[in-house]
């Protein structure tokens, strides 16, 4: 195989680059998307937040038939280059849309492009590494800082560019990123003669793959713009992971092993509905409750979001060197992120205490902080786990259909999201009253805090069980 400095496949750097700038492109859009929702279209609260959770959550439903897609019709190559064309439609709509159902379309454009490109581009990666080829780990954690350095320069710029220049600026900025990140993909497969893994492609099975690619955004834009039939979209989901994790289970050990992943997929919604909030009530108490200013700078209410990823960053450096001095069971990394992610709101609600509950001051940017910098930290041991779960706890021959349960599940969490997020949710009376969104908000924090406390019991009892069941391999 051809490869880079001898060691990893000429198409590293081609996947890392197009990762970059789609999860720059995703970063300008999410993390403003909740304030467009509120000022274009003159939502309230909870209906944004809806909304916000449910493009979410169908970001990654539509990945498992994006999977699909490539897997059994047009190959990762395509996959990818669809996705692009997808994602610069989605985008470009953005731009036009003049009302919510069809900025809902151009929402359900972008769920299905990200499906196909973000799913794929890691796909490619993986099938360019050859089974035993000790230089995969390391790859994909090169992969994984493009993602995270794409999500760093996103944020950093988004409440700049958002702020001076509108909502119409953030919508084309990120569909020039997704061109770039498209143009990067498809030339640097020519220019290094990448192999296609998929020689010949039929124009029916062309037409198959973007007939079914359209049908998932379409089912995007009546999830998004519904909230009704969102909340039965869920119950459905529920029910068929319910069905896949229990399909298999045929003796009393398997039926052991589902139970203890059915735990972790639970522990993993309220971790994921959790994080989300970073997009909904955390974002929007930053806007209107806190001191912007750290270390004598102001920073936009968007680019808080950098303390997290700059911890995702420079943590995963430091934990990797730790994990090859101590090899800490991977269900003890899962109980280990889930009690920091308790601090998370545990920051910025003492945050409001010391800022005085009942007075006009704003909470401290240094708290806010904090918080994302326990989230990063909590991601970093939650959500690389996941999947190496999902591999140990399978019956056989369900691994695939568990992989793609993970992905699943974080969709879910991205319904609940939007559901809990609504415990902080403001009514249009209470806007510019300090004190009342300073109460609002902590009351929605330490509901936050308790459902983080309840997920962390569950782990612990989920560990007990995986490790009575796997042992010193749990």
């Amino acid at each position: 195989m051809s490869s880079v400095n001898l060691k990893h496949p000429r198409a590293l750097p081609i996947c890392f680059l197009t990762e970059m700038w789609e999860r720059f492109g995703y970063a300008i859009i999410a993390t403003t998307m909740i304030f467009i929702l509120i000022q274009r279209f003159d939502l309230n609260d909870s209906k944004a937040n809806i909304i916000v959770g449910s493009f979410s959550a169908m970001l990654y439903i539509t990945s498992v038939l994006a999977g699909q897609v490539a897997d059994k019709l047009i190959g990762y190559y395509r996959s990818v280059l669809l996705g692009g064309v997808f994602l610069i439609a989605g985008y470009t709509y953005l731009v036009f849309a003049s009302d919510l159902f069809t900025f809902c379309i151009a929402l359900g454009a972008v769920c299905s492009g990200t499906g196909l490109l973000k799913t794929n581009v890691g796909s490619y990666l993986g099938h360019s590494y050859k089974p035993e080829d000790t230089h995969r780990q390391s790859g994909f954690t090169i992969f994984y800082v493009g993602i995270n350095i794409g999500g760093l320069l996103g944020f950093s710029t988004a409440g700049y560019i958002y702020n001076s220049m509108g909502d119409i600026a953030i919508f084309v900025l990120a569909a020039i990123m997704i061109l770039i990140g498209t143009l990067t993909f498809y030339l640097g497969f020519k220019k290094l003669s990448l192999e296609l893994y998929r020689e010949s492609v039929s124009v029916f099975q062309w037409i198959l793959a973007i007939a079914i690619s359209i049908g998932g955004g379409l089912a995007s834009v009546i999830v998004i713009y519904n909230p009704s039939i969102s909340n039965l979209f869920l119950i459905l989901i529920i029910i068929f992971s319910l069905f896949v994790i229990f399909k298999g289970a045929k003796d009393p050990k398997d039926l052991k092993k589902a139970l203890s992943y059915l735990m972790f997929l639970i522990v993993a919604v309220a971790f994921w509905a959790l994080y989300n909030q970073i997009f909904m009530s955390l974002n929007l108490f930053i806007d209107r409750v806190v001191d912007h200013r750290i270390f004598g700078v102001n920073i936009p209410t968007q680019s808080f979001l950098i303390f997290n990823t700059s911890t995702v960053l420079g943590g995963g450096v430091l934990l990797g060197l730790l994990w090859k001095k101590y090899n800490l069971l991977d269900t003890y990394k899962y109980l280990i992120g889930m009690f920091i992610l308790i601090f998370m709101y545990v920051t910025v609600a003492v945050g409001i205490h010391l800022s005085g509950v009942d007075t006009q001051s704003l909470v401290s940017g240094y708290w806010v902080a904090l918080c994302y910098i326990c989230l990063g930290f909590a991601e970093l041991f939650v959500s690389a786990i996941g999947l190496s779960l999902a591999t140990r706890l399978a019956p056989r021959g369900q691994i695939g259909a568990y992989m793609g349960l993970w992905l699943v599940n974080i969709g879910i969490g991205g319904f609940v999201a939007g559901i809990i997020a609504n415990f902080a949710a403001i009514s249009d009376n209470n806007i510019n009253n300090i004190i009342e969104l300073k109460h609002v908000y902590l009351h929605g924090f330490n509901i936050y805090i308790s459902i983080a406390v309840i997920a962390f019991v569950i782990t612990m009892v989920a560990t007990f069980f995986i490790k009575k069941l796997l042992g010193d391999d749990a």
